[in-house]
């Protein structure tokens, strides 16, 4: 097995990791809009 061979991922691990990053990416953007609804709400007072 050469280097090149041992450092590629498969294609599984690679659709894996995607899916990852695809559902933290979606956790932040949910994140950042409550904030930014929090923030807003208390610029505005009641």
């Amino acid at each position: 097995m050469t280097d090149k061979s041992k450092k590629s991922k498969t294609l599984r691990q690679l659709q894996k990791e995607n899916e990852l990053l695809r559902i933290r990416v979606a956790y932040l953007e949910k994140l950042e809009a409550l904030a930014q609804k929090k923030s807003q709400t208390k610029k505005k007072p009641s």
